[in-house]
């Protein structure tokens, strides 16, 4: 085996558990997004508040355009610009396919 190979090796087993923490810090963040999207949407994203959307069963692409434009300031809402500028596109997909299973996912 070639030096160039076992430094290469050796770089690979010094990183994996770092991409394992990196990845439950990522898990953690969404928990944490989830939870505030919970508090006023519901567990599952259905809700008995006459003025906050039910999400549960809500087409995915359609929730993720309408958090890019809450983002954008294309569309505005005293709570959902401010949240929606926290989200990176990816967690605004996990946010997105939580709430069109409209179920439980824990």
């Amino acid at each position: 085996m070639s030096v160039m190979k076992i430094k290469l090796a050796a770089f690979m087993l010094v990183l994996a558990p770092l991409t394992g923490q990196v990845q439950q810090a990522q898990a953690q963040d969404n928990q944490k997004l989830l939870n505030m999207c919970i508090a006023c949407h519901g567990i599952d994203g259905s809700n008995s508040y006459g003025s906050i959307p039910n999400l549960k069963g809500q087409n995915t692409q359609y929730m993720v355009e309408q958090l890019k434009q809450f983002k954008s300031d294309q569309r505005q809402d005293k709570t959902m610009s401010k949240v929606a500028k926290l989200l990176t596109e990816e967690q605004m997909q996990f946010m997105a396919h939580y709430f069109s299973t409209g179920k439980e996912q824990y």
